[in-house]
């Protein structure tokens, strides 16, 4: 074969002086398979090759006299009692010859005739459009979660990205005729993408709904997208105040949670308290691997695996809470078994959990996403997994017209949250999963509590909160925020639920 695979044919000839021949046959393009790696068949090797799968010997046949006289009497006896001969030698040994008898050999056992179906032209895009071509396929592959968007090139290279779901169920394929289409879409994008349709540069294989199915998935991607920054943006706008700011009214373990107390218990007693509760619910073990939805500043994580050392995965959509998490991790020396991941939950790589813990999380994201939320849970947890979830909630009577109506807390603290009500939960539950419930604890009195301790704590670090460069302004709105959730725990106008998931027949659970 030629050193430069650019010269390469589907079949290649090298002939000597001495009347000897070689062919190499290029399996990859004669039919089609679909491996970087080349497979190559050749006869009369010039010298041994490498890396060889098969070798054997055949030889053609020898011509004779009684051969000629059965080929004369072919037409006679084909066809005849269903029988029907092919191959080359019903010619003159060539391969169209093979091609032609096996061809008329199909029309006469099916009784009707048949167009050979010629491969198309494989496309040889510029370097330049090769180059157009790489980034629009990144583009589609970043792009495009939901939906199912394939791309057919001519000659045979397919693409296919994403995957029909209930948020966006359409299948869009796209068949690629010039690779100019790439260029477009990569210097101009939307307009980019009309304009080759117009030019005649791609169509679509379905002609009635292929091309409204292709604009409804890149509507829907962007609008998925566009959610997913407003997630971010919200979570930021909140926790990515500063480490510093939070550090002057949570406990030392920097858990922004409802500590669980007995007696007159100091704030970071009750939180360690609240965290060993997460971790024997969810009945974590050496040899687990834990996922932590809305890991925080990692407290859970760092005492999860102290008290178990099992494996942990955690998960935020805050920066700072990501680099503070991570120092921690490497004080603690604890880097070979915990990683956190600065991510969206519904972007985490496939994997099976052992346990899901969520903390304090599901309450940002949002009314509309809890059935979305549940499905994510089915599809990261483990068959025998248990899934554990602390969450405030409102009563089911307010829910309704909570969630539609603005106030003080969703305006100034938590932009996009929403507290759940227990039915909300349980409806998204049972929309998007095969959970049930196995265990509810209403710890929301403490929360009461715990509000109290962080705003004394605050209070009494106003100068420091000043000093990082917030306002007295800024000072007023903490403090009312932490006073009027005190307030809505102690009026039980709010609860906080420790609720304990796992699919029917979980032995893990144990006798009750």
């Amino acid at each position: 074969m030629p050193r430069n695979s650019s010269a390469w044919s589907a079949w290649n000839f090298l002939g000597t002086s001495s009347r000897v021949f070689s062919v190499t046959y290029w399996l990859n393009q004669i039919q089609k398979i679909e491996s970087v790696r080349p497979f190559l068949v050749t006869l009369n090797p010039p010298c041994v090759p490498d890396h060889v799968l098969l070798k054997w010997n055949t030889s053609l046949p020898v011509p004779s006299v009684a051969a000629a006289k059965a080929y004369l009497q072919l037409d006679q006896i084909q066809g005849k009692r269903g029988i029907w001969f092919c191959g080359v030698y019903n010619g003159h040994g060539f391969h169209e010859d093979g091609l032609k008898s096996g061809k008329a050999a199909a029309q006469g056992l099916l009784g009707k005739k048949c167009d050979v179906l010629l491969n198309p032209k494989k496309m040889s895009p510029s370097w330049t459009e090769a180059g157009a071509r790489l980034l629009v396929i990144r583009f589609f592959n970043q792009y495009v979660s939901i939906g199912n968007l394939i791309l057919v090139e001519e000659g045979g290279s397919v693409f296919s990205f994403g995957k029909a779901c209930d948020k966006c169920c359409v299948k869009s394929v796209i068949q690629v005729h010039d690779p100019l289409f790439y260029w477009k879409v990569a210097i101009e994008g939307g307009m980019g993408l009309a304009e080759a349709y117009i030019d005649g540069c791609y169509s679509v294989l379905d002609k009635r709904e292929g091309l409204l199915n292709l604009i409804l998935i890149l509507i829907a991607n962007r609008d998925e997208r566009r959610n997913r920054r407003i997630a971010r943006r919200n979570i930021s706008q909140h926790y990515d105040l500063s480490n510093d700011f939070f550090s002057l009214f949570l406990d030392k373990s920097m858990t922004y949670s409802c500590a669980v107390f007995k007696d007159n218990e100091s704030l970071e007693v009750a939180q360690q308290r609240k965290l060993s509760l997460l971790i024997n619910k969810a009945k974590v073990k050496r040899g687990h691997h834990v996922l932590d939805i809305g890991s925080g500043w990692g407290s859970l994580a760092i005492e999860t695996v102290k008290q178990t050392g099992c494996k942990y995965t955690g998960v935020t959509l805050s920066a700072e809470q990501h680099k503070y998490a991570e120092r921690k991790v490497r004080e603690a020396g604890l880097e070979d078994r915990i990683n956190f991941l600065l991510c969206d939950y519904r972007k985490i790589p496939p994997f099976k959990y052992d346990a899901i813990i969520s903390c304090g999380m599901i309450e940002h994201v949002g009314h509309e996403y809890m059935d979305e939320f549940f499905a994510c849970c089915e599809s990261y947890l483990a068959e025998d997994g248990i899934l554990v979830l602390q969450f405030i909630s409102v009563p089911e009577e307010r829910y309704e017209q909570y969630r539609k109506r603005p106030d003080f807390i969703k305006e100034y603290i938590f932009p996009g949250g929403c507290l759940p009500s227990l039915a909300r939960i349980m409806s998204a539950m049972t929309t998007s999963s095969r959970f049930c419930i196995e265990h509810v604890e209403n710890i929301g009195p403490n929360y009461y509590t715990t509000l109290m301790h962080w705003r004394d704590n605050f209070m009494a670090n106003k100068d420091e909160v000043l000093a990082l460069g917030f306002d007295e302004r800024f000072l007023r709105i903490w403090e009312y925020y932490l006073i009027f959730s005190a307030a809505g725990f102690k009026s039980r106008a709010f609860g906080d639920y420790q609720v304990v998931f796992s699919r029917p027949g979980n032995r893990r659970l144990g006798q009750p």
